[in-house]
């Protein structure tokens, strides 16, 4: 099966999460953010993007951009072959630093664009990392955080500023968006659970089943919520060759 194309915004905005390959943290020290930050800012010279929101998450980043001159592909490998290189460089590492595909989303109405938002000021939080999102040191947001040049107002799409965005992105979030959880591993009944919920289905078994598309799909989500591929094939029935090709067109 050949890799989907990935779905293209109508307004060039998208959230997007890079991973370290493996799991692997990419952020060992406040050198290596800078590090990150600085290869960003150089991408955004040259790719001419418009920057709102990151937050560096030790084996993940965040990203709320709109792409303009450049699409996305470019300005990643931009970003990505830059830094790579650096943190290879300085750790002595060699082969591939992150999964081989970064994840995005669209957004496309300025009620998902606040509420990505508020996910990507939250992740540090949820994370147990800090207690107040604004405490966190790599967390960079238009309009919320302190003045910072590589990022671009976000005015055209919310009229909230001071005291009343804080208390939103303080707010529960709608979404769990482009959620990383691979710290948690699921029990089979926790797993089974998830699937039949987002896969809308009474037994797991039925995911075999499914149309090439939709079984697809519930990999994906599967995979996304932190069930293994050995797992995953217990519970559905799905064979891991299977599965593991689909995770290879996922990333």
């Amino acid at each position: 099966m050949p890799r989907r194309a990935r779905k293209k915004s109508s307004t060039g905005i998208y959230h997007i999460m890079i991973r370290g390959v493996d799991k692997r943290v990419i952020f060992l020290d406040d050198e290596d953010c800078c590090r990150f930050l600085d290869s960003m800012q150089k991408a955004k010279r040259k790719s001419g993007f418009q920057l709102y929101a990151y937050c560096l998450m030790g084996n993940h980043v965040h990203l709320l951009l709109k792409e303009e001159a450049e699409p996305l592909e470019i300005i990643f490998r931009r970003v990505g072959s830059s830094y790579a290189h650096y943190f290879n460089w300085k750790y002595q590492l060699h082969g591939h630093l992150y999964q081989d595909r970064f994840r995005s989303e669209i957004i496309e109405t300025d009620e998902y664009f606040l509420d990505v938002v508020r996910y990507i000021c939250q992740n540090p939080v949820k994370a147990g990392l800090c207690g107040n999102p604004f405490d966190y040191p790599w967390l960079g947001c238009s309009r919320v955080t302190e003045k910072d040049d590589l990022l671009d107002d976000f005015e055209n799409y919310t009229d909230l500023t001071g005291e009343s965005l804080l208390r939103f992105v303080n707010e529960p979030c709608d979404g769990e968006h482009l959620e990383y959880s691979g710290a948690k591993r699921l029990t089979d009944r926790e797993a089974a659970e998830h699937l039949q919920t987002v896969c809308g289905c009474e037994s797991v078994l039925e995911i075999a089943g499914l149309s090439d598309d939709l079984r697809y799909d519930a990999v994906e989500k599967a995979i996304d919520c932190g069930i293994s591929i050995r797992q995953l094939s217990r519970l559905t029935g799905i064979s891991k060759s299977i599965i593991e090709r689909i995770c290879r067109e996922i990333r």
